[in-house]
């Protein structure tokens, strides 16, 4: 398990974007021992794995267009 202060260093970020992810239901599983948060190892994998292919979604979705003027109208919007 690790603690919040690992997950950020992990993924290179601060404990408030954590929190503010955790709000949002952005963030990795956590279990609250307590007053303190701790993650799995492989929740945290997954949920980068998760992460990752949504980014690729994206992408791939950005990639479908045809640039400006694409629109039915011609007018790019």
């Amino acid at each position: 398990m690790w603690t919040l202060d690992e997950l950020c260093a992990f993924v290179r970020t601060t404990p408030a974007t954590v929190y503010t992810w955790r709000k949002h239901g952005r963030a990795p599983k956590a279990y609250k021992i307590g007053r303190h948060l701790l993650f799995a190892e492989a929740d945290v994998r997954a949920w980068l794995k998760a992460c990752a292919e949504d980014a690729r979604a994206v992408d791939d979705a950005d990639d479908t267009t045809d640039g400006p003027g694409a629109g039915a109208d011609g007018s790019g919007w």
